[in-house]
């Protein structure tokens, strides 16, 4: 595990989130990919547990697919 994974992979989150269709329906599925590692990936779903108004839901048994919610007018 390293730092440049991580980043590559909040990035690839980070992107799917900001999709205008995402952004629309305030929701995006995000899946582990065969190249993320799982350290990498359990430490950025427990980042974004912490953020505020953001749901995450697993889609799978193994929280390798999984569903994030946000409302940003709970967050004003």
């Amino acid at each position: 595990m390293s730092q440049k994974t991580y980043e590559q992979l909040v990035q690839r989150v980070q992107r799917a989130i900001n999709s205008p269709l995402a952004q629309s329906e305030k929701c995006a599925e995000i899946s582990r990919q065969p190249d993320d590692h799982s350290e990498d990936w359990a430490r950025m779903l427990d980042d974004l547990g912490t953020v505020e108004n953001v749901t995450l839901t697993p889609l799978d048994d193994t929280a390798e697919h999984v569903s994030i919610r946000w409302n940003p007018a709970e967050a004003m």
